[in-house]
This record gives C-alpha cells, structure tokens and sequence, in this order.
C-alpha cells in the first residue's frame, strides 16, 4: 500500500483514534523541521514533499539553537526498505557513536545535533556496512570506511580537492562533505588561486640515533630565495601535503602578505605504526629532529634561518604534543610551537588500548614537565576544539588539557596565542588553525 493511498490515510486515522499516541511513540524530535514531518508522516502523508523541500535547500538541516551561540544540525538519508543502519562518520567522538534512526513510517533517518555557532567539520554518511561477525576495532573501521560515501544532497564541494603539486601517498584520499554554519571563519587563504607558487621537493633521509630511514618534502618559497627564511616543521606529511595542501597555503599566506617568505619541511614516518611510537615525547626522535634533520637541512638550504624564533615546530593530535616536547627538549633550534589539537592528556602510563594502560593513571606529562622547569625561551601558538572534551574516553579530553597547559605556561612567563574553535579532531578545521598560528607567529601587522 503506497504512502500516499487513501486507505492506508484512514487506516492510520483509525489507530490514532483508537490508541491516541500509538503512531508517536518515538520520542519527539528535537528538530522542529523534523517535528512537523513526523506529524504529518503519523497522519498518513508521506515524505516525498519533504524531500523535494531538502533537496533544494540542501543538507544537513540548520535550525536556531535556545541561543545564538549554538544550532540545531539534522544530518539525513533516505533510506530504502533494506537500508539496516546509518550512521555519521566524521572527526568528533562520543560513546556510542553517531547513528542515525529511522522515523517510524518513512524513509527517512536523521540525526539531531547541537553544534556550536561557526562550526567547520568534514564528514562522511556510512550506510550498511559489511562487518564480519567477530570483527574487532580495526576490522570494524575498515568496513565502515569502505561504505562511507560524502552527502549526496550536500551542496557543497566536496573536500579535499586534489593536492596542487600531486599525492604523495599511495592511499587515495576519500571525498568528504562540508559543513559550515553561519559564523564560521573566513578563509581568504583557502583558494592561492593565482598566486605565484613555491617548489616542493621530495627527499629520503636516515637516521643514525633512530637506525631508520624516512621520506621528507621540503617546500621553498616563490620568487629569489632570501637570507633567513623563516622555517616551518610539520609532521604528518601525507596528510597535510595531500588533504591540507600546505605549500598552496603557504603560497597564499605569502602573496596576501599575511606572512613573509619561508621554508616549510614536512615530515614523515618509516611506516605509519611509528607515528605512536616516535610522536609521544620519544627522546630518539627529538634529537634525530634537532641532530640530524637540522643540520641535514641547512647543508643544502642555508638561507634557512638559524635563529630558534624563526623555528616553528607544528603538529596535530601525537603531532602538536611532539611539536611543544621538541621545543622543551631542544630550545636552542625549535624556538616556536604551533599545537593544533595537540595530545597533552598524554602520559607514558594512560594511552587507550596500549599495554600497561592504567585507566586511572595521571596524564598530562610534558605539561607537568613544563610546569617544574624553568621558563625556556619558547613562545606558543595552541589551538583546541570545543567539540574535543572528551577525545580520549579516558581521563582529560584535548580541550581541558590544552586550557591546562595554557594556564600552566601562562603562569611560568611564556608568551601564549590560546584559541578555541569550533570543531573537533579534524584536517578540515586544522587548515584555518594553521594558517592561524603562523600569521600569530610570524605575521607582521
């Protein structure tokens, strides 16, 4: 009996005589939008109008919130009799996930979320994924990444587009979905458009106190290399040269004057189960960074600036703990941090799903660290997500450990740029943090 048949209307008029509230038994949608459809849904129409409605207008759905400091965010999918479960896939964490549920009698799924005003997020729609039965963490990730696919009544362009100077990982990078409420942040360095661009080479170094080899890419700014050339050192280079494309950021930053010529390198790992190993406060590796890398990379630029000021170590997540260690380890060459999200719940003891974890261990090492040193001569730029509170599932989230140790270096003397922005663990937002951070670091007004 299709939705719209006359019969099954005054079937569904009957039950609702009959047993007043039975077609309603599902809680009332916090979305008002979503509130009106189930109404009318229970009284026998169906969805089609609303769907032509959301397709013109778009997804998700963005309602006002009780203020204006947040929104009402309705994720959809139209489903069909066979769809089994939704879920949304993106950077933000919570207990049981982000499943979406079906209104009772329709097609349609939907997710009601109260995100903060000028949120910026990537994110997929996961629908049916084939888990096997037994699968464990890894598995269960892998199934849902292959039957994750962007929002189809998403206006937006998909994210991210192709890197301008081509991949450099094997891994093709999925399309994802936007999403930016209103007041999100203005980024007139998203697009270099026709600014002129710098070169980016790609380079194998080995490490003698690491007795490993790695790939790293150094990027040169546009135009007649000047002396003291500021330098960036980013980890994750995949990521950030493929998703992020930091060298046609960079080559906006420069043509918008927002900060001078400057070299970048960007650094990467033997292979990707390093990453935990070296990033964490890793002794090894930060002296590979200063002993090794340094010197290796002035030997064949020396218009990079030697000056510890101009050394601005940056990184997300492992990478922005990695960034602010670097700098308490080595002072004399990493002068500046930029910590974007950085993993300061971190402690040799409290890592998740590591052995020897102790749930009730204390975290927060390096910032415990700095708080018993002297003050070095360092200056920082940190950045966390509102939506990070509880990232970790265990002990302090990335937002109160980043307000921590703001308030710790504050305390101690140093020169702190501290931002919140709205979003969570995510390369999208991460783009905007960066830029940022080097315009606080390096910019001239």
């Amino acid at each position: 009996m299709p939705p719209s048949d006359p019969r099954r209307r005054a079937l569904l008029l009957a039950l609702a005589a009959a047993w007043p509230g039975a077609l309603l038994a599902q809680p009332a949608p916090e979305s008002p939008r979503l509130e009106r459809l189930r109404q009318s849904i229970a009284a026998g129409e169906g969805s089609d109008a609303f769907w032509r409605a959301v397709r013109a207008a778009g997804t998700p759905l963005v309602e006002p919130g009780a203020d204006g400091k947040e929104a009402l965010v309705t994720f959809l999918w139209r489903g069909t009799p066979q769809t089994r479960s939704v879920k949304l896939a993106w950077a933000m964490r919570s207990e049981g996930g982000f499943p979406l549920e079906r209104m009772s009698g329709s097609d349609v799924w939907h997710l009601t979320l109260r995100l903060p005003r000028g949120m910026r997020a990537s994110y997929q729609i996961v629908v049916d994924p084939e888990v096997p039965p037994g699968a464990d963490r890894t598995a269960r990730a892998r199934a849902e990444d292959a039957a994750a696919r962007p929002d189809p009544l998403n206006p937006l362009p998909h994210w991210p587009p192709a890197p301008t100077r081509g991949p450099v990982s094997a891994e093709p990078t999925a399309p994802r979905s936007v999403l930016r409420l209103p007041g999100a942040l203005e980024e007139p360095w998203a697009d270099a458009g026709d600014a002129p661009r710098g070169t980016l080479t790609h380079h194998r170094i080995a490490s003698q106190v690491l007795d490993n080899e790695r790939d790293v890419s150094v990027y040169l700014p546009p135009g007649a290399v000047q002396t003291a050339l500021p330098l960036l050192v980013l980890f994750d280079r995949e990521p950030y040269l493929d998703r992020v494309d930091v060298p046609a950021l960079l080559d906006a930053l420069i043509a918008q004057r927002r900060i001078p010529p400057m070299a970048a390198v960007f650094v990467g790992h033997p292979a990707p189960a390093l990453r935990g190993k070296e990033l964490p406060a890793h002794e090894g590796f930060a002296d590979f960074m200063a002993r090794e890398l340094m010197p290796w990379l002035r030997a064949r630029w020396p218009a990079v600036s030697t000056a510890p000021r101009d050394v601005v170590a940056a990184g997300s997540s492992y990478g922005g703990l990695a960034a602010a260690w670097l700098a308490y380890r080595h002072p004399q060459v990493f002068g500046s941090v930029l910590a974007l999200s950085g993993s300061f719940w971190w402690g040799p003891d409290n890592v998740p799903r590591q052995p020897g974890f102790d749930r009730w261990g204390e975290g927060e090492w390096l910032t415990r660290r700095f708080a018993a040193s002297e003050r070095l001569p360092l200056r920082f730029f940190i950045t966390a997500g509102l939506m990070e509170i509880t990232l970790t599932g265990d002990g302090g989230g990335i937002l109160d450990t980043s307000r921590h140790l703001r308030t710790v270096l504050q305390a101690k003397g140093y020169p702190v740029h501290y931002r919140e922005f709205p979003g969570g663990h995510d390369y999208y937002a991460w783009r905007g943090e960066l830029a940022q951070g080097l315009v606080a670091l390096l910019g001239t007004p």
